[in-house]
């Protein structure tokens, strides 16, 4: 039986091309998208990079050039995938 899709909980863009995700299933994902950058509306700068969001659905990231890529891609795309570091709080 296959896995439900995981949500995107947060998106980070530490540069031009790169994303990095924390996704419901306890993962970060680190992916560069620069192979899309021939779609039309791929942002182009760095500037236009970090206006992305999450759209309402937690599925996909959404730009402010347009440009969407799911959740999907950018697992597929990922150079880096590791489990979220559970925080300890100590006493």
């Amino acid at each position: 039986m296959g896995r439900s899709t995981p949500l995107i909980r947060s998106v980070a863009t530490p540069a031009y091309t790169r994303v990095s995700i924390e996704a419901s299933d306890g993962n970060r994902y680190e992916a560069d998208l620069s192979s899309l950058s021939a779609v039309y509306c791929f942002p182009r700068d760095a500037a236009e990079w970090s206006r992305v969001s999450i759209d309402s659905d937690g599925l996909a990231l959404v730009w402010a050039s347009g440009f969407e890529v799911h959740v999907d891609q950018v697992i597929g795309l990922a150079t880096r995938a590791e489990p979220i570091a559970s925080r300890v709080v100590r006493s």
